[in-house]
């Protein structure tokens, strides 16, 4: 990890950093991500992007910023809502309609999420906590919570 990356890191778990990643953050990031073809975020280059998920219940869109995580042919989307007891809604609506959009480091694209389970999950947990070391914390957080994690495959036309 890079200096600046590990300082980033530092100072998004520390209390200020949490509220800033739980009230400031999705603001900028709704408004900066499309603006920079999902690219920039409030927390850098290429570390954020948007997810546009069919709501579970309303059926309409409902866009949120989220980390993701590249891993071969797709992206790891990490469920941990930073620590807190009840899963984000985010994925309760990919669980409903697996069907979405997703703008990462270039313009939006359809995926298709699957949850991951037993070696799978497992495997892309390892991932997610070299990459930060927050999700560990959050997971210790939120028990019995089993933080979900999905694999998005693009889709192709």
């Amino acid at each position: 990890m890079r200096l600046d990356e590990a300082l980033m890191e530092r100072a998004l778990i520390s209390p200020v950093g949490t509220l800033f990643v739980l009230h400031v953050a999705p603001r900028i990031d709704k408004t900066l991500i499309p603006r920079t073809n999902g690219r920039l975020s409030s927390v850098g280059w290429d570390k954020v992007g948007l997810l546009t998920s069919t709501g579970a219940k309303s059926g309409k869109p409902r866009t949120q910023p989220l980390t993701f995580l590249e891993d071969g042919d797709g992206l790891l989307a990490i469920g941990s809502n930073y620590g807190r007891a009840n899963h984000p809604g985010w994925s309760a609506n990919l669980l409903a309609h697996p069907e979405c959009t997703v703008e990462f480091k270039g313009p939006p694209g359809r995926y298709r999420a699957e949850l991951l389970t037993g070696d799978d999950r497992a495997r892309a947990w390892a991932i997610a906590t070299d990459f930060y070391a927050g999700y560990e914390r959050y997971r210790t957080k939120c028990a019995p919570r089993e933080i979900r994690v999905f694999r998005l495959r693009p889709l192709t036309d």
